[in-house]
């Protein structure tokens, strides 16, 4: 899952099993992150035409990476993309916010 907004949020989930990120801070291109690139911030910076290309670019690179059957793209910035890239769909923000509540409170239940 990526999650395109103010910053950019990656998650995976691996055998139903959600695994939260921190990828979006790792080295990307001439000394700025990924969440540089296809956050707020690189949108900004870049321009639409540009940001989205960035976006293609990080979703295909990742998508290798992880072996990923597809990509889910939610935030606000989504509503930027004229297209989506090869193995991507929309996610609804929605179910990201039930997804975070669900988590914590699965986290949370079992801490006691």
């Amino acid at each position: 899952f990526f999650g395109l907004g103010t910053g950019l949020g990656l998650a995976l989930i691996v055998d139903g099993v959600v695994e939260p990120t921190e990828l979006a801070h790792l080295p990307y291109k001439k000394g700025r992150t990924y969440e540089d690139y296809i956050g707020l911030r690189g949108l900004e910076r870049l321009g639409k035409k540009r940001w989205a290309r960035h976006v293609f670019d990080v979703v295909a690179k990742f998508k290798a990476a992880f072996q990923a059957d597809y990509v889910v793209l939610g935030g606000g910035n989504t509503k930027v993309l004229k297209d989506l890239p090869p193995g991507a769909r929309l996610g609804d923000n929605t179910n990201a916010l039930k997804g975070g509540i669900r988590l914590f409170q699965d986290t949370a239940g079992s801490q006691k």
